[in-house]
């Protein structure tokens, strides 16, 4: 099955996450519910199993390369952003620049590389890494006075911990006994149906007449084609492995992460801006993910 084909099948997932919801499966207690296994079971599990294979100083070269250019890249994103429309209210501009900074790299992203190439995963976690360490950190701190940096949180979030977990066991070589790696693989096994499922959740009460602000679709374009091909021009005369570029440019390429609109409530920033927004892009990325994987 081509790349392209496998993408589709995954958003066909996310149909029947929007048949589900019409028909009252999932409640808002119920993808509350899922969410959280999701996040912090499944992902991590699967993080884990991914990171298991012979330890090789390409693979973890790669790896330390992948996680300082996602760094690179989402801190541009985020000051351009900044820049870009800074004459925006506060509370919006310190949404815009985590909608277009951080993407839906992990709930999202994963089960796209899944589908790609399981073998670019241990790669795509170092992109999570970046990811989460930006959020709570610098991302967090757009807000004001509220949004303190708070370096301890990203250091524990489950994922993160999985990663370096699974980081730690792949530069030491050492396998897991079989029964441990089984159990990993079928927990882990249920993230991209569930979270293919969620997204569909997510979409299902989308209005066109709540995106009369221009600033929705300027979000939009940027999150999901500008972004993903500037990043891509950037990668492509560097004598970089397919997987490290195929990795950032697919995680850059996914719409924005639904952390952004958890701080906007945390942290007083626009929250219905933010909700919509995320909604917006991840409706849009059913259409832009599979044209943007024909250029892998």
């Amino acid at each position: 099955m081509s790349i392209t084909s496998q993408v589709i099948v995954l958003f066909l997932v996310v149909l029947v996450g929007v048949l589900c919801r019409r028909l009252g499966y999932f409640t808002d207690e119920t993808i509350r519910g899922t969410t959280q296994l999701v996040v912090n079971v499944t992902l991590p599990c699967l993080t884990v199993y991914n990171m298991q294979r012979p330890f090789a100083m390409d693979v973890l070269q790669n790896f330390l390369l992948t996680l300082a250019l996602s760094l690179v890249f989402m801190l541009l994103a985020l000051y351009g952003t900044l820049f870009l429309f800074r004459s925006r209210p506060h509370d919006k501009l310190a949404v815009m620049a985590n909608l277009e900074g951080l993407s839906n790299c992990g709930f999202m992203g994963y089960p796209i590389i899944l589908a790609i190439n399981p073998d670019w995963m241990i790669y795509a976690v170092a992109y999570n890494v970046a990811y989460t360490f930006i959020t709570w950190t610098i991302g967090v701190s757009l807000y004001g006075d509220k949004g303190q940096i708070s370096l301890r949180r990203a250091l524990l979030n489950p994922n993160v911990i999985s990663a370096f977990v699974g980081f730690a066991l792949f530069c030491l070589n050492v396998t897991l006994p079989s029964v441990a790696s089984e159990t990993l693989s079928l927990i882990g096994g249920l993230t991209t149906p569930l979270s293919m499922l969620l997204i569909g959740t997510r979409v299902c009460g989308i209005r066109p007449r709540d995106f009369g602000d221009i600033d929705y679709h300027l979000c939009a374009l940027l999150r999901l084609v500008v972004l993903p091909l500037a990043v891509y021009a950037v990668m492509r005369p560097l004598p970089l492995s397919p997987a490290v570029a195929g990795t950032i440019f697919i995680l850059t390429a996914m719409p924005s992460g639904t952390m952004s609109a958890m701080q906007a409530e945390l942290y007083d920033g626009d929250k219905l801006f933010a909700a919509r927004a995320i909604a917006y892009s991840t409706l849009l990325s059913l259409i832009t993910v599979p044209i943007m994987s024909l250029l892998l």
